[in-house]
This record gives structure tokens, sequence and C-alpha cells, in this order.
């Protein structure tokens, strides 16, 4: 192969391009020698004839046909390509590489194979359509690349990397409706995803089924959704069904105007989202508007949501699964959906105290707090905290949960109408005296209480006569008499030498001593049986459901 084409045979395919142009003369000789075809410096302002590559040339040259030696890469710098690049359906043997190259027509590689890399770092491109395409190496549109219409990339297969950091797409949301930037639908890339470093794309981003055996690192881009017909903003990033073997990175600035959607993702590391800001634009804070969509997601790592530029408004993490949380007071917003939402532990950072985790849970819809009472997000919290030894914090919001459920009208609800007010009764006397059975220390407070007031009270009535003593020789001693009623089972011989005196002298404090009595004796036993419902956990309506 030589610079020039003369001497080729009439019918050869690149004897069709005579006379080259001078950019074309020197792309020739470079890829003889393996070498930069560098045509400028820079990217071309316009199409001078010195600067001017034909994309069929181009495209006959990266394809060869067998009867000259076939660079295994085409390297251009500088160029401006004229008219569309098509390798549609094409077997590509040589690695493409263009770097400040300026394309006036959209590049066609739908159904392509390229047995090596495609690169366009600081290139120009109107669009890029490789629906299908199969890269063996890296795809690269990086260091500076802009497009200002859509990138189609669905099922599209990349054995390397996807390099889209400091890509810009741009674009103008009031001109172009419902815009779509890049559109990776069900690709598979062997390698990583990466979208950092500055990319910043006006119009939705989709990588819906996608595929990475790397991680998918997003850390720093901005994604602008689309604004419908209506004037509401449409997804900014829909990652629903993706399958990421490594981490998910949306962190480190990373900024979305609308929602970002990973339904159903399956990410075998991390989800880090620290630092981000979602609903940058604060559309979510208008009506029912959503900032983040993690339904039924599978997270094999952590969930990181600290630092977290604004509060997540209309958040939904119904069904998610993941080994750890890690949030702080910058994470949660209000309507969060937290039904089904399972984490195995609070990760290093995540506050533990009640009065943090109970402002949490009532970030839930007003639905999923009354009427509709979802107990799984209480559940989970209260076994967690447990399980980090927060059982205090756990007891607190269990109590604020009976409290709440009570005040919602769920307690006795079963009950015919009749006896719905004894079961409401029993269970604000039972949250009074030892906190549902969360705090059954409260009954010690009681039972102090009770003792206390029951000896003054004989001690005073004594005086009056209340009492007689059986035995002649017995000296009445007020508060061991009334600690003797308040504990059952246990004898001190105090209430069996005194009994409340029968002549009518002694009324009515004779009277009163007898019913102080029983009220002691009755407390005593109901505070035993509480005590014992409260250790052995009888009335935790977790351990009724087996949670």
């Amino acid at each position: 192969m030589t610079a020039s084409l003369a001497s080729l045979p009439p019918d050869h395919p690149l004897a069709r391009f005579e006379p080259l142009r001078p950019a074309e003369r020197v792309l020739l000789r470079a890829c003889r020698h393996g070498d930069i075809a560098r045509i400028g410096l820079r990217r071309p302002r316009e199409a001078l004839p010195e600067l001017t590559v034909r994309a069929s040339f181009l495209a006959a040259l990266a394809l060869g046909d067998g009867s000259h030696r076939q660079s295994r890469r085409v390297q251009l710098l500088g160029a401006w390509i004229e008219g569309r690049l098509d390798f549609g359906e094409c077997e590509v043997p040589a690695s493409l590489w263009f770097f400040r190259c300026v394309f006036d027509t959209t590049p066609l590689f739908d159904g392509a194979r390229l047995r090596g890399a495609l690169a366009f770092p600081d290139c120009e491109l109107p669009g890029l359509l490789a629906e299908r395409c199969r890269i063996a190496q890296d795809l690269a549109l990086n260091a500076g690349c802009t497009i200002a219409s859509e990138v189609r990339l669905q099922q599209a297969r990349i054995e390397g990397d996807f390099n889209a950091a400091r890509l810009a797409m741009s674009g103008h949301e009031s001109s172009l409706p419902a815009r779509r930037s890049l559109t990776a639908d069900g690709i598979e890339v062997g390698g990583d995803v990466r979208m950092a470093e500055g990319f910043d794309a006006s119009g939705q981003v989709r990588f819906a089924g996608a595929r990475v055996r790397g991680d998918f690192i997003a850390s720093g881009a901005r994604v602008h959704g689309p604004l419908d017909a209506s004037g509401a903003r449409r997804c900014a990033l829909v990652l629903d069904r993706i399958e990421v073997e490594g981490d998910l990175r949306l962190d480190q600035g990373f900024a979305a105007a609308g929602s970002v959607s990973a339904k159903r993702a399956r990410i075998g590391g991390d989800l880090d989202c620290s630092g981000a800001a979602f609903d940058r634009v604060g559309d979510a804070a208008w009506g029912e508007g959503v900032s983040l969509l993690l339904d039924r997601a599978q997270i094999g790592g952590a969930l990181r949501l600290a630092r977290l530029q604004a509060p997540l408004l209309g958040a939904s993490f119904a069904g998610t699964r993941a080994k750890v949380l890690v949030d702080d007071a910058s994470s949660w917003g209000e309507r969060l959906v937290l039904d089904g939402f399972a984490y195995s532990h609070f990760g290093e950072g995540a506050p533990l105290d009640s009065g943090f985790r109970l402002a949490w849970l009532e970030c839930q819809p007003a639905a999923h707090l009354d009427g509709d009472f979802r107990m799984q997000p209480w559940r989970r919290a209260m076994r967690v905290l447990r399980g980090m030894g927060r059982g205090a914090s756990a007891a607190t919001l269990a109590w604020r949960r009976e409290q709440r459920l009570r005040r919602i009208g769920r307690v006795g609800e079963s009950l015919p109408g009749a006896l719905r007010w004894l079961a409401r009764a029993a269970h604000a006397g039972f949250g009074a005296l030892a906190g549902y059975g969360w705090r059954p220390q409260r009954l010690a407070a009681w039972a102090l209480l009770a003792w206390l007031g029951g000896g003054a009270f004989f001690a005073l009535a004594q005086p009056h006569g209340a009492l007689a003593a059986v035995a002649p020789a017995a000296s009445f001693s007020p508060f061991a008499y009334a600690l003797d009623l308040l504990l059952p089972g246990i004898d001190l011989h105090e209430a069996s030498r005194w009994l409340p005196a029968s002549s009518a002298a002694a009324l009515p404090w004779s009277e009163a001593a007898r019913a102080v009595g029983w009220a002691l004796r009755l407390f005593g036993a109901l505070a035993a049986a509480l005590l014992l419902v409260s250790l052995a956990g009888w009335a935790d309506r977790d351990r009724q459901q087996g949670r």
C-alpha cells in the first residue's frame, strides 16, 4: 500500500477514490506504517480541503479487500469526516481511533462486528448509531467528546470497557421534548462503564436490562431528564433490571434533574450514592414526584446514601434488599416507601439512636402510617437495632409504634364494636404500666409508688383504729403491712396479724383500709403478671408473627 492509488488496477475497490485528497494521502501513508494520521492538532472548524477525509474512503480503507497488507489500527487526528461513515452489518478487522475529528453525519455501526476497539476521544459527532454492534475491545466516547443528538447502543456487546468520561451530550429541553441522549438497553459490557469526570447529558440516559461485568461508575455525572408535552420532567437515568457484578457508583457530586430509576437492579457490590444530588431542580417537591426508585433491587454490598446534597423526596425502596444501609441526617425527606426494604445492619457512621430512626420511619407516606399501616419497616429497624446491641433504641421504636397503632384504631379492630373500648383501655394501661412489655422497669417504679402510698395511708389510718390486731402483742408497721399486701406469693406475716376493724367506731377508716388493701393486692398480682408477660415476650407482636 502506498500514498497513491495510481498503481492499483481499475477494478480495485480503492481505485474509485482517485484523485485522493491531501488528508486522505496522509491517512493512507499512516495506515501503511501503522502510525497516526496527523491531519491537524485541533478539531476542524470547517471542512477545508486539506482537512477533509471522505467517509466512504475511510470505510473502504478500514475494511480492505485482502489483496494488500491491512493495518490493525486506523488512527486519525484532527480531520473532518465528510459523509456517513457506514459500517452497518460489516466485519471490521481493524481498531478505529479518531481523535479531535469532526463528523458531519452520524456514523452507522448497526450490527457491525469490530475485531478491535472503537474510540472517539475529543471528537464532535451529530450522533452514533451502533445497535447490535459487537466490539472486541473498548468503546470510548471520552476526553471531551461532544454529541449533539442520540447515541443508540441497544443490544450492543462490548468485550472491554465503555468509556464515556467527559462526554457532553448537548440538547435543548424545549426543542426536544422527551429526548433521549444515550440509549443502551440490553447492552453487555465485559469491563467497566465509566460516565464520570464531567459526563453531562441533556436528555434521558438508559441502561435498562444492561449487563456489566465490572463497575458502573457515574461519579460526578450530570444528567438532565427531558420535559414532556405537559411540562412534567421525565426520568433522567433509567437503570431498571441492570446487572452489575461490581459496584454501581452515583457519588462524588452525581446530579440528576429528574428521577433515577433502578427497579429490579442486581448489584454485586455497593450502590454508592454518597454526595449525590437527586432531583437537582426540585421537581419531586411538586405533587407526587419521585427522586429515586429502587423497588425490588438486590444489592450485594452496602447502600450508601450519606452526605446527599438534598434529602430524598418520594423515594421508593419497596422490596429492596441490601446487606448494609449507610445513611445520615441528609438522607431522608418525605413520602418514603419502605415496605419490604430489607437490610442486615446499619453501616459505619449511620445513626443508631431511636430519635433518628423514628423520624425516618415517620417519613413514610401518610397512608402507610395510618389506615394502611405497614408493619415491616418497623420490624426490620427494631430487629437490626437489637442485633447491633441497641435494644433500648429498638424498645423505644416498639413503644412508639404501639402508641400509633392505638391512635389509628388498629388495637382491638378484630373484636366486636362493644368490646373494642375494653381492648383499647387494656392496651393503654399496659403501655402506661410496662411500656407494652418493652419497658418492664416501669413496673418497679409503679410498685414503689403504690407501696409508699399504701404505707402512708395505713400510717395515717391506724391512729383512727382502722386496723385491729389478731394477736394483742403484735406491733403495727404500716410500710411492712403495705408491702405484705403488695407482694403476691410472699408472706411477711403482717397482713395475717392485722385486719380491718369491725367496730362502728372505726368507720369509715376501716372500710377505706379494706379497700386500699384489696387495691394493693390487685395491683401486686397485676404487676407480677405484666412482668412475666414482658420478660417472656408474650406481648411482643413481632414474635407472634415469627419475625
